[in-house]
């Protein structure tokens, strides 16, 4: 519950009376929707597949799954560059 007091310490410092219409419109929700959902994500998904950039739950952990695990989990120093 501390995190939630803080929070609304700030919004009645930094934007007075807008706490009561917060508490009003989301309760004690943890995750809370966007009125324009449906148009973000869908802006989301037209973005994604304009550049080409895997947004699809299952495509993402088949790719996860699918990529090559390297056993050489060595950090790069910077001494391993060689200045030609």
């Amino acid at each position: 519950e501390g995190n939630r007091e803080y929070f609304y310490k700030q919004l009645d410092r930094l934007f007075p009376n807008l706490k009561e219409k917060y508490i009003y419109s989301y309760g004690n929700q943890y995750m809370i929707e966007s009125p324009n959902n449906r148009d973000l994500i869908r802006l989301f998904h037209q973005k994604c597949e304009d550049y080409g950039i895997l947004h699809n739950n299952e495509q993402i952990f088949d790719y996860l799954y699918a990529f090559e695990e390297k056993d050489n989990n060595k950090q790069l120093s910077i001494w391993d560059w060689k200045v030609k």
